[in-house]
């Protein structure tokens, strides 16, 4: 009881709390479907000293490994499966858990649900396969495996996999996801704007997990008259054998559902939100700080593309633009020496008056676009890239605000 501790319980927000969910049947942490049995199951005990029933519930959570005995209803297979992760059980401890089997296979519902609880090491999904990842994607949400965050409804679900499967393809290498990265956790308090949105429907890979949090590898938006529909993508299958490996990409692919939100013009985006990370590449690649080009595509998938007469598939490359090599040195007091800065920095949108014409006697006013300053094998400092991902100022003398950088 707490009143023998020295303090009275703190509550804590249940979302804040970092909770280990585990097979309930094996108790392996990478867990990857939900099933539901009719009834609650009920086992009888005997303790010695008269008998209890245990209630197990109707909830039944299973790796993916589990779940194919689940699945066949192999009652032995999954107890055998049971005692090798286990302890080494009593006889009356297996009869029991036998027992409690039995129920479960015997009144579990049609179908089952994915759950969002494994304990998946991040595994982000490489470039040249990024079309077959996607297209397996696009498969799993018009299926009919229960999808979280509300995906499930038909008038969700639908419209989703159709737009995902012509979805643009972007991948986004290693130095602009960790841009992305620092720049989502320090990400001011910025309005959705529709202009923002490389393209209308679209699929992002990082090359880096950008959410610590949800472990987020992927993400996809489309675009439905001003609402825009965004789900992040967390990967699955790390660390599983071949063999039920090659199932589960199968029967459920490379990614599954992290969150899903929409976004509305106007509405706030901070660090918090979960579609941070997006918003931010979004808001990287508008400001024009990134440059595209095409990825090779794996040559399987090309010739699969062909054989189902579809256009080949493009996926667009993005990587940090081009950068100056120099950089104006560092000035040490006291000393007159100079050396060169340990960083790269991002150079702000601005107005600059510039000379042109016959003898460069006139003067007109043009934006000088941001740009990246600084010794190129240097890390870029990031609140640098936050202050680049607002608006360009109002042009010197304007009686209007100027327009948003990019638009």
């Amino acid at each position: 009881m707490w009143k023998d501790a020295d303090h009275p319980p703190v509550p804590v927000a249940a979302d804040a709390l970092d909770a280990t969910y585990v097979c309930d049947f094996c108790t392996d942490a990478k867990i990857l479907y939900i099933y539901t049995t009719a009834q609650r199951v009920l086992v009888q005990v005997d303790t010695g000293h008269g008998t209890v029933v245990r209630d197990y519930g109707t909830r039944w959570a299973a790796c993916a490994e589990c779940a194919t005995l689940v699945e066949s209803r192999d009652l032995h297979g999954l107890l055998d499966r049971i005692l090798t992760h286990g302890m080494a059980f009593a006889a009356e401890v297996t009869a029991h858990l036998s027992t409690m089997l039995q129920q479960v296979l015997a009144t579990l519902r049609p179908g089952r649900a994915l759950t969002v609880d494994g304990r998946w090491e991040p595994s982000p999904v490489p470039a040249t396969m990024l079309p077959k990842i996607r297209d397996r994607l696009a498969t799993l949400i018009a299926g009919d495996i229960a999808l979280p965050f509300g995906l499930s409804q038909r008038t969700v679900r639908g419209p989703l996999a159709a737009n995902l499967a012509t979805a643009r393809l972007y991948w986004v290498d290693e130095e602009f996801t960790q841009l992305t990265r620092n720049a989502a956790q320090a990400l001011p308090r910025m309005g959705f704007v529709p202009g923002d949105l490389p393209a209308a429907h679209g699929f992002v890979a990082w090359a880096l997990p950008v959410d610590d949090r949800r472990r987020c590898v992927a993400a996809s938006w489309s675009s439905h008259g001003d609402a825009v529909q965004l789900v992040g993508y967390r990967s699955v299958g790390d660390g599983l054998a071949p063999s039920p490996l090659q199932q589960l990409r199968a029967q459920v692919g490379w990614l599954i559902p992290a969150f899903a939100v929409t976004l509305r013009p106007g509405q706030p985006v901070t660090a918090t939100h979960p579609a941070a990370a997006l918003v931010t590449t979004w808001r990287l690649i508008r400001q024009r700080l990134a440059e595209t080009t095409p990825a090779k595509i794996d040559r399987s998938i090309r010739k699969s593309y062909q054989r189902a007469k579809r256009p080949e598939p493009e996926v667009q490359l993005v990587r940090i633009r081009g950068t100056h090599t120099t950089s104006a040195p560092t000035r040490h007091p006291g000393t007159g020496t100079v050396g060169e800065r340990d960083y790269r920095w991002w150079v702000t949108p601005h107005w600059r008056n510039q000379p042109h014409g016959p003898g460069r006697s006139l003067r007109d006013w043009i934006v000088v676009r941001p740009h990246l300053r600084g010794p190129q094998n240097k890390p870029i400092k990031a609140t640098t890239t936050v202050r680049v991902l607002g608006t360009l100022p109002p042009r010197p003398g304007a009686t209007a605000p100027a327009p948003a950088e990019g638009s």
